[in-house]
């Protein structure tokens, strides 16, 4: 599919929001390299559940956590720059909270070297990265694959 007939379903909204099969990890790995996301622990082997934004076949926008019990890491929130703008990542965000509840997840947190401002408007608050909980500071994420500099943030959720 081109370009053009992505932008013109832009305006359709057809897209569809589900958990990403085996079978689209290679895709979601094309579209997090392509926004220099980390991609270096992901494989078919992974405990990440991926939630992905699809038109057709074509996937474009992906969201994912991976579970330490109670506690989530928010990762991997990318949708293609055609798409910023028509709101793909609101609807993800929501299904990955939605998620986390029903998976008793009470707290989620997230590094982000850029994208700090936007995840406060979903109520996530900067932590000093020497509190992260144990379990998030033994993922690759937090030792090896964001850089030191990465702001660590944090969010309750209600299980209610």
């Amino acid at each position: 599919m081109n370009l053009e007939r992505l932008l013109e379903y832009s305006t359709m909204k057809n897209l569809r929001y589900e958990p990403a099969p085996i079978d689209d990890l290679g895709q979601i790995i094309l579209l997090l390299k392509e926004y220099n996301l980390p991609v270096e622990d992901i494989d078919s082997n992974s405990s990440i559940q991926f939630l992905v934004a699809k038109f057709g076949d074509i996937i474009v926008g992906s969201v994912a956590l991976e579970r330490f019990n109670s506690i989530g890491l928010l990762r991997s929130l990318c949708v293609k720059q055609e798409f910023r703008k028509d709101g793909v990542g609101l609807p993800l965000i929501n299904r990955i909270f939605d998620f986390a509840r029903n998976e008793k997840i009470s707290e989620i947190y997230l590094l982000t070297t850029s994208a700090d401002k936007y995840f406060v408007k979903f109520e996530f608050n900067e932590l000093n990265r020497n509190n992260a909980p144990v379990q998030i500071q033994k993922t690759s994420q937090f030792r090896d694959l964001c850089p030191s500099s990465a702001i660590l943030m944090h969010k309750a959720l209600s299980l209610e």
